[in-house]
Parts: structure tokens; sequence; C-alpha cells
């Protein structure tokens, strides 16, 4: 019973992570770009405050995974034995994917999410917040492409 509610959990992080960063970074920052041509500054823009929630959102779903998934594994030691060839190499290929899924999210969440948060203190950043959302932009779609990465090689290893 309890591996199947931290199966679940692990699978809802990935909903949520995959699924939100989808929407935003496929959906959402396209259709705001084109809405928006240059009528507010970009600290006040809908592509900012869309940006300055999904950095976070993704990031704690990532450590949900990393978490779920260690867990899972610490109480299934034993079980994880005698599987066909092949296993190690794809389980070491996924555990690459979200160790850069969790520092590229780290990198977003408390680099460039914190070069945005001081605007009021000071403004002279102001200048830099355009560049710093354009970094964060391309920083989700990689961020996305690598957990979707992931979830596949996850996959993969369930049919083992």
């Amino acid at each position: 019973m309890e591996n199947n509610i931290l199966i679940f959990i692990h699978l809802m992080a990935a909903a949520v992570g995959t699924g939100g960063a989808a929407y935003c970074v496929l959906l959402l920052l396209p259709a705001l770009e084109k809405g928006e041509r240059d009528k507010n500054p970009a600290e006040n823009s809908a592509r900012f405050k869309a940006l300055d929630i999904l950095a976070p959102a993704v990031f704690v779903s990532v450590l949900v995974l990393i978490g779920t998934g260690i867990v899972y594994l610490m109480e299934n030691y034993t079980l994880q034995v005698n599987f066909k060839p092949g296993y190690y190499n794809l389980f070491g290929a996924k555990m690459v994917c979200a160790a850069a899924a969790f520092f590229l999210g780290l990198y977003q969440t408390f680099g460039l999410r914190s070069r945005l948060a001081d605007l009021d203190l000071k403004p002279e950043n102001r200048e830099r917040v355009p560049a710093t959302l354009d970094k964060m932009k391309t920083t989700s779609k990689l961020l996305l492409g690598i957990m979707t990465l992931t979830i596949f090689l996850g996959v993969c290893l369930a049919r083992f």
C-alpha cells in the first residue's frame, strides 16, 4: 500500500511539473508575447508573473520527484536485483537527467529569479529584466525537455 502512495505522489509530481512547464512555455508565454508588444515595462508584464510563478513550482515538483524516487528505492532495495541487461544503463541515464533537472531548476529559481526580486531596492537592474526573462524562458524550455526525457526513461525502466 505504501508503494502505491509513493508511486502516485511521484506520478502526480511528474504530471504537475511537466504539464505546468509545457503549458507555460509552449502555450501561455507565446500568447502573452503576442499580446503585449511593449505596452508595459518588463517587470509589470504578465510574462514576468508567469515565469515568477513557474520557476518555484517546477523546482518543487523536481524535488518531490527526487525525494519519492529515493524513498521508493530505499524501501525496495532488495527487489532491485536480477534485472535484464541494460536496466542499470537506463537507470544511470535517468539519474544524470534527474540531476540535470535539479540543477537547472535550482539555477532558475535561485539564480535567475533572484535577479528580478529586488527591483525596488536596485532600480538600476530594470535594464536587465528583458534579458533575464529571455534566459528564464530558454532555461524553462531546456528544463522541460530534460524532465520529459527523464519521465520517458522512467517509463522504459518500469517495463523491465
